[in-house]
């Protein structure tokens, strides 16, 4: 869902005028007042958007108040949620990076006040220093699964992407973490060059 939401904000929408009038012809009017309507489209795309960013915010504060509930160690069964649910995560920040960039050309082109693309990485720089990295880490703090200052890699850290499905068969996580396991694995491993 979250996905989803963001993917809609990286989007223009469109209402076209008889769509809106249409929904004000169905609204109440003012009983006191000379009421004529006219739509203003632009206004109701912001206004849209304005609604959707409220229930963004909102929705990623549930997910991170989840996910920080559900990332305890010792519990392998909430591995493939809690990856997922971090996978996600990145993806979103990822969106949202691209849209800021996106914005910041065009500002550029538009000889906005903005000085230069510079911008636009310092507000990338504190997506990925605060939130990304502070679960990722977090994530990799519970599973073990991060590697040690000497380059060497924590045996009993509990890490399916890297070590395969064995320890998922160990673990008894069943045959959906195996596919997960197993289709993240064939993604690196056709896109790792």
């Amino acid at each position: 869902m979250l996905h989803a939401m963001q993917y809609f904000m990286t989007k223009s929408i469109t209402i076209l005028r008889s769509s809106s009038e249409h929904v004000l012809d169905n609204l109440a009017r003012p009983l006191q007042l000379n009421y004529s309507h006219n739509p203003n489209v632009r206004l109701i795309n912001i206004q849209v958007k304005h609604e959707m960013c409220s229930l963004i915010r909102d929705t990623y504060l549930e997910v991170l108040e989840n996910l920080q509930k559900a990332l305890r160690p010792k519990e392998l069964e909430l591995w493939a949620p809690n990856f997922c649910c971090v996978l996600i995560l990145c993806m979103c920040a990822e969106m949202v990076q691209t849209t800021t960039d996106l914005r910041i050309v065009n500002a550029l082109d538009e000889k906005a006040n903005l000085t230069s693309r510079d911008d636009g990485i310092d507000i990338y720089r504190k997506l990925e220093d605060l939130p990304i990295a502070n679960i990722t880490s977090m994530f990799h703090l519970v599973y073990r699964t991060n590697k040690l200052k000497d380059r060497s890699k924590r045996e009993e850290g509990f890490n399916p992407i890297r070590d395969g499905i064995d320890p998922v068969k160990k673990a008894n996580l069943g045959q959906d973490v195996k596919d997960l396991v197993t289709g993240v694995r064939r993604v690196m491993n056709n896109s790792s060059e």
